[in-house]
């Protein structure tokens, strides 16, 4: 007897995996949610491992759920590019790599690690943006196959992780023109000067702020968002002074719409991150050994 795998049943497991609900999984096959269960614990039953546990109402994966998963990913992908191929009478393959981009990562950062994605033939990125917390509990859980952080994870069991950092870069006072006259003094020249801030939840905020207090500088915020075209923007019109890297300002200093008031000791770091996966998305795998913004 041949030892059959039913494919109809490992597509609707992928799809509960991928989108974590019974309910949203039924609405995008147009499956009963009972259907959809019994499908579930016939391929379950085939596999004799269970491949989701209930915790809080949801549907997470077990350690056998996420190697099932790994796998259905491969055979769809392989599948998909045995059509384009067969279709077009020609060798065309696309590899799909989900990313997840960390709120207050500044944009030159996210955009080279991008345009490296688009240099490798057939890649097809999708991003998602989001706080750090839900972005790594997405990786964790299938949903996501890369990250790109402001600071290494914050997780239990490290062992189930790839980290690196790929950018240490010092942070520089930035401001418009009219604000030269803080160059002299600098850094305690800033004190009480309209501060423009990334989100309070953001690193590089922590560590400005621990540089004003340390220096008894006196901190005046009258902003504060995720966005840093916001803030270069607003500090471009003359709100205020901002602090971010010379990577993300450096356009602007050109056209001459900033200038540098000075370097303060504190750095942007940003970490590429990944599973650790017996199958790892092959585009993840070659941008955590090769991208670097350093």
């Amino acid at each position: 007897m041949q030892n059959w795998l039913n494919y109809h049943h490992l597509l609707y497991f992928k799809v509960i995996a991928e989108t974590g609900s019974l309910a949203k999984a039924s609405e995008i096959l147009r499956v009963g949610q009972s259907a959809l269960s019994m499908q579930l614990k016939l391929l379950e039953d085939r596999l004799e491992q269970p491949l989701f546990e209930r915790k809080q109402k949801k549907l997470v994966l077990t350690e056998a759920g996420q190697l099932a998963l790994d796998y259905a990913r491969q055979i769809f992908s392989l599948g998909n590019e045995m059509l384009d191929t067969l279709s077009d009478g020609k060798e065309a393959t696309v590899t799909r790599i989900q990313i997840g981009i960390e709120e207050g990562v500044p944009h030159y950062g996210a955009t080279e690690l991008l345009k490296h994605a688009l240099d490798i033939p057939g890649t097809a990125p999708a991003v998602t943006h989001g706080a750090a917390e839900s972005l790594v509990q997405d990786l964790v859980e299938h949903r996501l196959d890369l990250l790109l952080l402001l600071e290494p994870p914050h997780v239990k069991d490290k062992s189930i992780l790839f980290q690196r950092r790929v950018l240490h870069a010092p942070l520089y006072a930035v401001a418009a023109p009219s604000f030269a006259h803080l160059k002299k003094g600098f850094p305690l020249s800033l004190g009480n000067q309209p501060a423009l801030l990334q989100s309070p939840l953001s690193r590089p905020r922590h560590e400005v702020e621990r540089f004003f207090h340390e220096q008894s500088i006196p901190l005046n915020m009258v902003l504060e968002t995720d966005e840093n075209i916001l803030l270069k923007n607003l500090a471009a019109a003359g709100k205020g002074i901002t602090f971010l890297t010379e990577g993300s300002v450096s356009h602007w200093v050109k056209q001459k719409e900033l200038i540098v008031l000075g370097a303060l000791p504190v750095s942007l770091e940003l970490w590429l991150v990944g599973p650790k996966r017996k199958m790892l998305n092959p585009v993840a795998q070659k941008l955590l050994k090769e991208f670097s913004l350093d």
